[in-house]
């Protein structure tokens, strides 16, 4: 979705290879509902494109997940994108349906595991199994201007942070998260590395964020920070945002 006008954009639909020199890029209607008008922080705001509302979340704060991810250059360089900038085809930048605008992300090309670093500043793609659409910058990057859509895990490098003087309260107990996904399946495959790698404790809690169902998984649930910290501290080779919860 690209915004040519408070009401019109043009969304992502087709990903070709060729992406590129192409425009498989019909335009599409998009609105914010209208009863919800104002009641949203512009950055989180629900729109509708073909005839679907997205309800982005509140926060990035833990989001990971794989999938596919392709990109889109020329056809809509110097164009507005969702969250009022001009699009810079050359910039890296990306489109997401539900992280905040202005999210900051690290994805990385499963396929070469090299990465980048990028802020999320549109909406898109509209496309079934495509979770990411990178600019030409971020995929030149990335090693996937060629490929057309590569599969890349998407981090975001935001944090929920505990303070210090919590650590080790009495009573309460501490767990590690390791991720959230929009796609179970993706949930279950992390939930079974876990276990595989003797976290017994390890389990999958579903939420539901504004209309999107996540699912959060744990590494488990520890008595003392001390020890969440020890666990968390291995598994951040693997899982880079992971964080201690209260």
């Amino acid at each position: 979705m690209r915004q040519l006008t408070t009401l019109f954009i043009i969304s992502v639909l087709l990903a070709l290879a060729g992406c590129g020199t192409v425009n498989p890029y019909p335009q599409h209607v998009y609105s914010t509902p209208s009863a919800k008008r104002g009641e949203y922080d512009p950055k989180t705001k629900p729109y509708t494109v073909l005839g679907r509302t997205y309800y982005p979340l509140k926060s990035a704060a833990g989001y990971d997940e794989i999938g596919m991810a392709s990109w889109y250059g020329a056809d809509f360089h110097g164009k507005r994108t969702a969250n009022g900038q001009t699009y810079d085809m050359y910039g890296v930048s990306a489109a997401h349906k539900t992280l905040p605008l202005g999210s900051r992300v690290r994805v990385t090309n499963l396929e070469n595991q090299r990465s980048v670093v990028l802020t999320i500043n549109d909406r898109g793609p509209f496309v079934n199994e495509r979770i990411l659409d990178l600019s030409y910058g971020a995929a030149k990057k990335l090693g996937t201007v060629q490929t057309g859509v590569a599969k890349v895990r998407v981090t975001s490098l935001d944090a929920n942070v505990v303070p210090a003087r919590l650590a080790n309260a009495p009573g309460k107990l501490y767990s590690v998260r390791v991720g959230a996904f929009a796609v179970r399946d993706n949930a279950l495959r992390v939930h079974q590395q876990l276990l595989a790698r003797g976290y017994s404790g390890a389990n999958i809690s579903v939420v539901d964020r504004g209309g999107q169902i996540l699912h959060i998984v744990l590494a488990g649930s520890f008595k003392s920070r001390d020890q969440a910290e020890r666990v968390m501290e291995a598994l951040k080779d693997s899982f880079p945002t992971c964080y201690i919860l209260s």
